[in-house]
């Protein structure tokens, strides 16, 4: 599990048409830290939404989480997040294009992962 404050990022995600909420993350202890695309459930004011993340480990980590189905303003806001299921590595790309299309294909993969626990 992590936690953490949503922050400004790059705005990458916004500028492709799948903003994220960057997390200034918080270990739970225990916690797998494998860096990857994974299917989460993000809990927000006592709400839980779906969400597809992608979490970086260098000396620290890095988590960004794409809302599905939400919209509003996070900035600031103290979130929870559970993985759920990997759905595929970090790689990286030649163009923006390339990334886009990976991008949508995740997102797919972690929607089926919440079909198939409904």
């Amino acid at each position: 599990m992590f936690s953490g404050i949503v922050v400004h990022g790059k705005a990458l995600g916004r500028q492709l048409g799948f903003p994220t909420a960057n997390i200034d993350c918080k270990i739970k202890n225990g916690t797998n830290t494998t860096q990857g695309v994974f299917a989460v459930i993000i809990k927000i004011d006592k709400k839980d939404y779906h969400g597809a993340a992608i979490v970086r480990v260098n000396k620290s980590v890095d988590c960004e989480i794409h809302i599905l189905n939400f919209s509003g303003d996070l900035y600031g806001k103290y979130v929870e997040v559970n993985l759920i299921q990997k759905v595929s590595e970090i790689e990286k790309y030649d163009s923006q294009e390339e990334l886009l299309e990976k991008i949508k294909h995740d997102i797919e993969m972690v929607k089926e992962v919440f079909i198939g626990r409904s």
